[in-house]
């Protein structure tokens, strides 16, 4: 359903499912969006013993649900029994690329992924190039898609048993690469959120000085923001970065969200070609920048005093909250997680009360 408003302003309800709903904050984007606005989203069961899920949405608002094949990189591959799931999802032109996953139960369980291509109706494996085997790490994170077409991949162990691997010499820290359809780029060990052009943002978690895995002892461990040029890499101080533009200017958090209570408050920060760090908001309880348009609109979500999430967008200097512009009755514009290159911002919210996907332009 679109509703027009004075032709300023355009917003486009992405209808979920009756009792699904999708988390305003987390360490990952959780709504992504295609530059022919093909929007994906990695979406939660509200009913007891529920699963994620994963939905994708076309440009005329149609929804599709996901369907995993067994994932293959698990120690045991088609286990009927293994309960499945959904990682990561990242829209891409046409279709999304999905992290599936299976769990096991038991005292040292853990969880695969595996990158898995959704296109049209049908689901197929994404096989890795060559050079993206680290060979003793397994599971695949998609975390973004570029204009390009080339993908932000983790390989990282959350494999079953993994939980009792307590490693803190760096050995099973995560490796980042870019994929480029049969090449990649290794970025080394770290966590890769975006990419474009030349540019890629992620983050490290540091125990005891070495680069930690992603599964260990996160209450402990120091998280760093990082960006790449090309495959050099440089250290922007504590925090996160999700997006980058193709001129170095990233945006993500001061903290790492959606994490451990102890784990410090996020709060929405960008760093400069330089590397200076601009804080985004003032004043609110906690904050999350989670992507940036090449321009240099940036988008994401806040908690107000109010307790309430509310999207944003920031531009120069100035920051909006969706739900103070214009816009249709009826609508709460909860988090805004991704920007097209044309601008359309896409997010979540409530609509008459009933969460819901949107995509808003102006």
């Amino acid at each position: 359903m679109v509703f027009p408003l004075l032709i300023a302003t355009i917003v486009a309800q992405l209808a979920l499912p009756p009792g699904f709903s999708v988390a305003p904050e987390a360490d990952r984007r959780l709504v992504s969006i295609a530059p022919d606005h093909t929007v994906a989203a990695r979406s939660e069961t509200t009913y007891r013993g529920g699963r994620d899920r994963a939905f994708r949405w076309n440009r005329s608002g149609v929804r599709a649900q996901f369907t995993a094949l067994p994932v293959a990189t698990s120690p045991d591959p088609g286990n009927p029994g293994a309960p499945k799931g959904t990682g990561e999802i990242v829209a891409v032109p046409g279709g999304a690329l999905v992290s599936a996953s299976e769990a096991w139960s038991g005292a040292y369980s853990g969880v695969s992924y595996e990158v898995q291509r959704w296109a049209g109706e049908a689901t197929r494996r994404w096989p890795l190039p060559p050079c993206a085997q680290p060979g003793d790490e397994t599971d695949q994170h998609a975390n973004a898609v570029d204009a390009r077409g080339r993908v932000a991949l983790t390989i990282d162990i959350t494999g079953r048993g993994s939980f009792s691997v307590h490693d803190d010499t760096g050995h099973y820290a995560p490796y980042a690469y870019v994929i480029d359809g049969r090449t990649c780029r290794a970025l080394g060990r770290g966590v890769v959120l975006g990419l474009r052009d030349r540019w890629a943002a992620g983050y490290r978690g540091y125990l005891d000085g070495n680069v930690a895995p992603t599964i260990l002892n996160q209450d402990r461990q120091r998280v760093i923001a990082v960006r790449w040029h090309d495959a050099v890499l440089s250290e922007l101080g504590d925090g996160v970065a999700y997006g980058v533009t193709a001129s170095g200017f990233a945006v993500g958090a001061s903290a790492r969200p959606g994490g451990f209570p102890v784990e410090p408050t996020p709060h929405a920060i960008a760093w400069d070609a330089r590397g200076r760090t601009i804080a985004l908001e003032h004043g609110a309880r906690r904050s999350v920048a989670y992507d940036v348009a090449d321009d240099g609109t940036v988008v994401g979500m806040l908690q107000a005093a109010d307790g309430k999430h509310y999207a944003f967008v920031w531009r120069a200097g100035r920051l909006e909250r969706l739900d103070d512009l214009p816009h249709p009755r009826g609508w709460r514009f909860e988090s805004a997680y991704a920007i097209a290159p044309d601008g359309t911002v896409a997010g979540i919210g409530t609509h008459d009360g009933t969460p819901a996907v949107f995509t808003w332009r102006r």
